[in-house]
């Protein structure tokens, strides 16, 4: 029994399995991270367009000691949330067998 060589032409080596699977990585994490990045930029515009980061206040202290330390901070949480959502909504319609 024959097994036919990949649509690329190319035979697969056990030298290009370890690729496949890095690209694989690489665009399941471009699925779930770059929309999480771009809903981060329009989340943190339209949060900052409304609230000045240095009235923003925890337990009575400052969240953070410049506005461009509270961007960069809103911005990587915001991106976090995000991805977290963009994850889940992946893992659920893809499921755990790829």
């Amino acid at each position: 029994m024959s097994v036919a060589p990949p649509p690329s032409g190319r035979a697969t080596t056990p030298e290009d399995r370890p690729r496949a699977g890095q690209r694989r990585l690489g665009r399941i994490m471009m699925q779930v991270f770059w929309p999480a990045f771009l809903m981060a930029i329009v989340a943190e515009g339209v949060l900052f367009s409304v609230v000045d980061p240095q009235e923003l206040a925890s337990l009575g202290l400052p969240l953070a000691s410049s506005r461009e330390a509270a961007y960069t901070l809103g911005f990587f949480v915001f991106w976090a949330l995000f991805a977290c959502s963009s994850g889940m909504t992946y893992l659920l319609s893809h499921g755990m067998r790829e």
